[in-house]
Parts: C-alpha cells; structure tokens; sequence
C-alpha cells in the first residue's frame, strides 16, 4: 500500500515549496524566453542571392534586398521569389523560436510542442496560384 504523502505534515510542506521553486524556475525560463523571441530576425535568400529578407518576430518585413540581377527576371518570376524568400524568412524565424523552447523547456515540451505547430503550419505552401516550392 502506497503511503500518502499528505499525511506527513513536514513531507507535505516540502513537496509544496519544491513545487513553488520549479514553478518561480519555470516562470523565470519564460520571461527569458519571452525576451529572446523579441530580438529573433529571421532571414533567408534566393539560391542566387537576387532576393534578401528579412522579418522580425512580428512577422514585420524589416529587410528586403533586390539586387539587379534581379532585374533580368520576369516581372512574375520575380514576385514569385520575393514571396517565397519572405516565406522562407518566415519558416527561418519559426525554426529559431522553436529550438529556443526546446533549450529552454526541453524538446518534449508543451511551449515547443505548441512553437513546433506553429513553425510546422508555416511549412503549407499558400494556395496562391503561381507560386510554387
């Protein structure tokens, strides 16, 4: 028969405080984390470097760089690389957030599991037509 461990008063009181600790440690990793995800910049280019961006954890484009070479793309070749350079910005910041939970609260952690969901959803091509991966 298992023992209940309420019925030791000083057992019980230890229990508790060790509890508050992990929860004031806890508490402690988010607001770290919290202020990590604040400065990620996610960044990404086309594979010839026509097409620089950059976003911020807001998902704010902060950064766009067009180089001329850019400029011997068709009109619609070219917005579709844009786009998917931002895109791509977009995945980099998620990929960024989720290992910054996983060093945080570990890889089987709610918050990484919820980050990782959030990083998998950017993955889904928009159903643009015209744009490709």
């Amino acid at each position: 028969m298992t023992e209940n461990p309420w019925a030791n008063p000083d057992a019980a009181i230890a229990q508790v405080e060790a509890q508050i600790r992990q929860s004031q440690e806890q508490a402690t990793k988010a607001r770290a984390l919290e202020s990590q995800m604040k400065t990620l910049v996610g960044r990404a280019s086309s594979p010839r470097r026509e097409v620089t961006a950059a976003v911020s954890a807001s998902g704010l484009l902060t950064e766009l760089k067009i180089t001329t070479d850019a400029t011997a793309l068709r009109e619609d070749d070219l917005a579709t690389l844009i786009k998917k350079v931002v895109n791509d910005a977009h995945r980099a910041i998620g990929a960024q957030a989720v290992q910054l939970a996983a060093d945080a609260f570990g890889e089987d952690s709610g918050v990484t599991a919820r980050l990782r969901e959030e990083a998998a959803a950017r993955d889904i091509p928009p159903a643009e037509p015209g744009i490709t991966y």
